[in-house]
C-alpha cells in the first residue's frame, strides 16, 4: 500500500502541474459525478458535458525543433558576399483542441431542466487573456444570470482569480488560503457559500444544491481526490524531490518539506 496515498492531507500540490492536469481533471470530474449520482433523489440525474476550445499556449502545443542548420557561405572571390541570417531554432505552435468536462444535474420531471452545474477549474481557465479563460468566464456569466446553481472548485494555487466571489472578501473573512470551493444558489443569487482551504487542510464535505425544497447532496471531496491519486498511480510517477509547479511560497516550503520527509 506504500505510495498509494498522497503524503499531503488535502490537495496534493504536485498534481497541479499543467502538464499533467488534464488527466487529473478528467478523473476527478468523473468520480465526482459518480459520487453525486449516488446521492440524488430519483427525479434527478447527473451527466458529464464538455466545453471545447483551441489553445495555442497549452504545453503540448509547443513543438521545439532545436536543430541548427548552418548553410555554407558564398565561395570567396566569386562576387559580392551574400548576407545570411544567423542560425536559429524553429518552434511550431499548433493550437491544441482542449475538452474540459463539467457536471450538470438535471431534473427529469421538469423537461430535463439544468438544475446545477459543477466546475473544476483548469490552469487554462486561470491564464489571463487566454481562450480558456474567455470560454470559462462566458459560461460563468451565463450561469450567474440563469436559474441554475453553480459550484466552482478551484484546486490550483496559480493563475488569476476567476471564481464568482471577490478575492478580497475571502481574504478579509478567512485570511490567506490556497484553494476554494464556491457555491452560488439560484434561490439566493447574491450570496456565496465559500470553503477557503489551505495546503494542510483536508478537502471538505460540500453541499451540492438542487431545487428549492430538496436537500443538498453532500459529497466528500477528499475521498474523490484520494481515488484520483490511487487509480492514476501518482505515488509512483510524481517526483517529490523537485519543487512542484507552481512552486511553494516561502512560508509553505518548510511545512511541505516536513510532510515529504516523513514519506521517505
Amino acid at each position: 500500500m506504500a505510495g498509494r496515498r498522497s503524503p499531503f492531507p488535502g490537495m496534493d500540490p504536485y498534481l497541479e502541474d499543467p502538464r499533467g492536469w488534464r488527466g487529473v481533471h478528467a478523473s476527478f470530474v468523473t468520480y465526482l459525478r459518480d459520487a453525486i449520482a449516488e446521492g440524488l433523489p430519483p427525479r434527478y440525474y447527473a451527466r458529464l458535458e464538455d466545453r471545447v476550445y483551441l489553445d495555442a499556449e497549452e504545453p503540448s502545443a509547443f513543438l521545439p525543433d532545436a536543430r541548427v542548420v548552418e548553410r555554407p557561405g558564398a565561395p570567396r572571390g566569386t562576387g559580392p558576399a551574400v548576407l545570411e541570417a544567423d542560425p536559429a531554432i524553429t518552434i511550431s505552435v499548433e493550437p491544441v483542441e482542449l475538452n474540459e468536462s463539467f457536471i450538470e444535474i438535471l431534473d427529469a420531471s421538469t423537461g430535463h431542466r439544468v438544475v446545477s452545474v459543477i466546475e473544476l477549474l483548469s490552469p487554462t481557465n486561470k491564464r489571463p487573456d487566454s481562450e480558456g479563460s474567455r470560454s470559462y468566464r462566458k459560461k460563468q456569466e451565463e450561469l450567474l444570470a440563469s436559474a441554475s446553481n453553480l459550484v466552482e472548485i478551484d484546486l490550483l494555487r496559480g493563475g488569476e482569480h476567476v471564481v464568482a466571489v471577490p478575492r478580497a472578501a475571502v481574504l478579509g473573512r478567512r485570511g490567506r488560503y490556497h484553494y476554494l470551493v464556491v457555491i452560488r444558489r439560484a434561490s439566493n443569487p447574491y450570496k456565496r457559500t465559500v470553503h477557503a482551504l489551505r495546503l494542510e487542510t483536508r478537502l471538505p464535505k460540500v453541499g451540492i444544491p438542487l431545487l428549492v425544497g430538496d436537500p443538498d447532496v453532500v459529497v466528500e471531496l477528499q475521498p474523490i481526490l484520494d481515488r484520483v491519486y490511487e487509480m492514476g498511480s501518482y505515488g509512483t510517477t510524481l517526483d517529490y524531490s523537485r519543487p512542484p509547479s507552481p512552486p511553494f511560497e516561502e512560508e509553505d516550503a518548510a511545512w511541505a518539506a516536513s510532510v515529504l520527509s516523513s514519506r521517505a
